[in-house]
């Protein structure tokens, strides 16, 4: 009998003769479930002098069922066709250290935490593609058309840097290229394409990462658009629009089964926390009302699917007070979770968006959350005015300041996690400012979010920020140098300086009580912070200081 940890993943396959529809499995309790079958390609990665990837076929295709025990046991499953039992079997579930799924807790909904009760504060960055990388013509600086990549080389390789500095969460592009099933023709499926994205998964598990997997991501079907896609069916037609596509049984049937195809293999998966319909719907060329609408009953139909992860949908970056009526209109109940985009830009009508990371982070939560629901910055970063491409100061940031101010705030006002930065290939590990996750996750440890009843704060002063979270046992606090900041810095090539002797009144905090458990910078090392009378008292410091009391 095939052993699995509990919360482990099994894959069993069937021959394709069988015809084998879906698998019922009985817990060691007798409760039941089932799980649908799909086609599973055999696949292997391979890799040239170059050190480029490709997916080749390695044998025929078959059925194959994949399932996530939840008690350890005994558990039984039949292969049914209709209503014959083609095959049947056991599997043996073992205790594990796995905590179970991300979800929403039962005692603070403003916060994720895992099965087993413990917290899980989403720490990471969007990952949604690895770099790719434009093939020489094989004459002197001409290149061609092709691109080649190290696909799961980099994924590996930044699992683990996340990994070494306490981050779990990385955001993933299904549509994006090298995961897309779809090329053209909606009906059909590439089945090598799901090797990719099945690599992932498995990385991810390995690594500690919980995945929160975008299934699309184009705006228009007009070739002069960016992130626009074509699609073609057997009988040459396409969709006239975007609205088409969101209304047409046609197009939304084809939709499903790319749906349904990856439902089949990481439903019920732990590794994938949540799934999220459409990256950024209301950039897409169709009424906003339509992209609402399709929102709200897609996540009806979809979490039944899925109902041990997480749904939501995205929105483009808040960089226009117009935009406050879409983030009213997303706060929706079938979001498991309100989400946030928003950048540094230049070019942006709301001034704090042109100047203040810090600030606009704070704001983009406070505006964006239901009192009874997690809510994230979940893409942000800088750019260039309106959207031109990644900020020009990024070549400049080697201590990454920007990802401070973009990375560390949203939590501290309130979010269920960091602030989630793009620009990961360009910015974040061309920098290597995979370390800065590192004091965030140090200061939470140990700390049950959901438990505490936060509320947030703010003590800033006319030198440092100083945001925190104040709880029934812990106080959180981040205090970050103002004339630390992009503008002075990177712009002006001013020099920081530093702030001494910042005193904080341990009544705001409710912390009057309390003890210094936790004191940390981000690449400089402050003093001890210490208490005197009703004051806690700041080390100097040049950049931030991370600070846990507890009482």
């Amino acid at each position: 009998m095939e052993r699995v940890e509990k919360y482990g993943r099994w894959h069993y396959e069937f021959e394709r003769s069988g015809g084998v529809e879906r698998v019922a499995f009985a817990a060691p309790d007798g409760k039941t479930s089932e799980r649908p079958v799909f086609v599973h390609l055999p696949t292997a990665f391979t890799y040239d002098e170059h050190g480029y990837e490709a997916v080749k076929e390695t044998g025929r295709a078959t059925l194959a069922v994949r399932f996530t025990p939840t008690v350890a046991g005994t558990w039984t499953y039949r292969a049914m066709r209709g209503g014959d039992v083609v095959e049947e079997g056991a599997i043996e579930c073992v205790e594990s250290g796995n905590p179970g799924y991300v979800e929403i807790s039962a005692r603070d909904p403003r916060y994720f935490a895992f099965t087993d009760g413990s917290p899980y504060c989403a720490i990471g960055l969007d990952l949604c593609w690895p770099v790719r990388y434009r093939l020489s013509k094989g004459r002197e600086f001409e290149r061609s058309a092709r691109t080649g990549t190290l696909g799961m080389g980099d994924y590996r390789r930044w699992f683990g840097k996340m990994r070494a500095h306490g981050a779990n969460f990385a955001r993933i592009w299904l549509s994006n290229p090298y995961f897309a099933v779809w090329d053209e023709d909606p009906d059909e499926l590439d089945l090598g394409a799901f090797a990719r994205s099945d690599a992932l998964v498995e990385l991810a598990r390995e690594h500690g990462v919980r995945l929160k997997l975008c299934i699309d991501n184009f705006r228009s079907f007009d070739a002069d658009v960016a992130q626009h896609t074509a699609l073609r069916d057997k009988e040459g037609e396409s969709p006239a629009d975007m609205e088409d596509f969101y209304t047409n049984p046609r197009w939304q049937e084809a939709w499903w089964r790319k749906v349904e195809a990856y439902v089949a293999r990481y439903g019920d998966d732990p590794a994938v926390m949540a799934f999220e319909l459409w990256n950024e719907i209301n950039a897409c060329r169709v009424d906003f009302a339509v992209a609402r609408d399709w929102t709200q009953r897609t996540l009806a139909r979809l979490k039944p699917m899925v109902p041990r992860q997480l749904v939501t949908n995205s929105l483009g970056s808040f960089d226009v007070e117009d935009k406050q009526r879409l983030q009213d209109e997303f706060k929706m109940d079938e979001l498991d979770f309100q989400q946030v985009h928003r950048y540094l830009d230049q070019g942006a009508r709301i001034a704090m968006v042109r100047e203040d990371p810090v600030a606009f982070s704070v704001d983009a939560i406070r505006r964006s959350r239901r009192p009874d629901r997690p809510v994230l910055l979940a893409e942000t970063g800088a750019v260039n005015d309106t959207h031109t491409g990644p900020f020009r100061y990024y070549r400049h940031d080697d201590d990454g300041i920007i990802f401070a101010d973009t990375t560390f705030p949203a939590f501290f006002a309130g979010a269920a996690g960091s602030g989630h930065i793009w620009h990961w290939d360009q910015y974040v590990d061309q920098k290597d400012l995979w370390d800065g996750f590192a004091p965030l996750a140090q200061c939470v440890a140990g700390v049950k979010l959901d438990a505490e009843g936060f509320e947030s704060v703010d003590l800033s002063t006319a030198r440092a920020w100083a945001l925190g979270l104040k709880g029934a046992r812990h106080v959180l606090l981040w205090c970050r140098n103002k004339s630390d900041s992009w503008s002075p810095r990177l712009r002006d090539g001013a020099s920081a300086a530093p702030v001494a002797d910042m005193r904080i009144d341990l009544a705001a905090l409710g912390a009057t009580d309390s003890r210094v458990e936790y004191c940390k910078g981000w690449r400089e090392t402050p003093g001890p912070a210490r208490i005197e009378g009703d004051q806690l008292v700041l080390p100097a410091f040049r950049r931030m200081v991370f600070l846990r009391l507890a009482r």
